[in-house]
């Protein structure tokens, strides 16, 4: 009679070691190929969002939404910039972000908080007497390098003015300004420590976090300025203040 032979301990260990071993290189494989995945639909959603914005001017004769303003009271109805483009993007899904965590959709001031994607906060200043806060996309010299909707930082509520709804070229913490990387009120490095961009000619990219910075001519990030002209300083294909012309000595 034959006597069917089991495996030995030995063996039932070597397999197991074979597939930890497996698993430990393969897992690394499809978490990245998952990232790159929430990455591309990241894009697409600000690709969208972008021709959303385009429609919107050309139809308000290239007047483009305003972020809102944080410095007077608003009451908690006043509209985002989301609630004005939503009837070109027409799906909420494109406002919130693959990568983020827990991000809603808001369209009033009191939903502000939890949006995974904000607008650059040059394209609309409402009560600020000392500039046109509405900004003419057919002003604006480099459609291709202005900075329109990105990446941002969701909070929880507070009674606070910031929120995801809106990116400014510095972070806030302990109510100082520090840089905008992670930061409320910046904008969110979470694809490979990278943000995606959308930008006004209605194209979207990834950038590497230190690369958004608003720089003086030296080089050195803005925390701090009374000159806005200064918010340009930027590498060539970067541009925070979309609503000034070209800036001489930027680095």
């Amino acid at each position: 009679m034959n006597r069917q032979r089991g495996f030995t301990l030995i063996e039932l260990l070597v397999v197991i070691a074979i597939i930890a071993v497996l698993a430990a290189i393969l897992f690394p494989v499809f978490a990245n190929a998952r990232a790159k995945a929430r990455q591309s639909a990241c894009t697409s959603n600000l690709n969208q969002i972008s021709k959303a914005f385009l429609m919107y001017a050309n139809d308000y004769s290239q007047m483009m939404p305003t972020v809102g303003w944080i410095f007077r009271p608003t009451p908690d109805n006043a509209p985002l910039w989301t609630a004005m483009i939503m009837p070109y993007a027409k799906n909420r899904d494109l406002f919130r972000c693959p990568e983020a965590s827990n991000p809603e959709y808001g369209e009033v001031w009191s939903q502000r908080a939890r949006l995974s994607y904000g607008l650059n906060w040059f394209w609309g200043f409402p009560y600020q007497s000392s500039m046109d806060y509405v900004v003419s996309l057919s002003k604006v010299t480099r459609p291709a390098a202005a900075i329109l909707v990105l990446d941002s930082v969701p909070i929880q509520p507070t009674a606070d003015p910031f929120g995801g709804y809106m990116v400014t070229p510095f972070g806030f913490e302990n109510r100082a300004r520090v840089l905008p990387m992670n930061k409320p009120s910046g904008y969110a490095a979470r694809h490979s420590e990278g943000v995606m961009v959308a930008f006004a000619d209605g194209h979207a990219k990834w950038f590497k976090g230190d690369q958004l910075y608003a720089r003086q001519s030296n080089g050195t990030p803005i925390l701090q300025a009374t000159d806005e002209t200064l918010f340009d300083c930027n590498p060539a294909k970067l541009k925070w203040a979309v609503h000034l012309g070209e800036r001489t000595g930027c680095p």
